[in-house]
């Protein structure tokens, strides 16, 4: 069951992403904002591509967290 909800978490964090950064791409034509994005250089996202973006960031971080919760207690 965590390992099912583990998955989905990750593929959903995965898909809000590459959401993100692709409408941030159709609205600026910018190709460099992927790499930008993770050396934090990346200054001009608007509010929903940044809301959409931390959202995704942090459900990634929670199927990360749930994994290691997993490990430990099932070894």
């Amino acid at each position: 069951m965590i390992l099912l909800l583990q998955t989905i978490m990750l593929l959903i964090g995965m898909s809000l992403v590459i959401l993100s950064l692709a409408k941030y791409i159709n609205r600026s034509g910018n190709w460099h904002g992927v790499w930008q994005i993770w050396v934090g250089q990346l200054k001009d996202f608007n509010p929903a591509e940044f809301r959409l973006f931390r959202s995704a960031i942090l459900l990634l971080f929670l199927a990360i967290i749930l994994r290691i919760v997993n490990l430990t207690l099932n070894g």
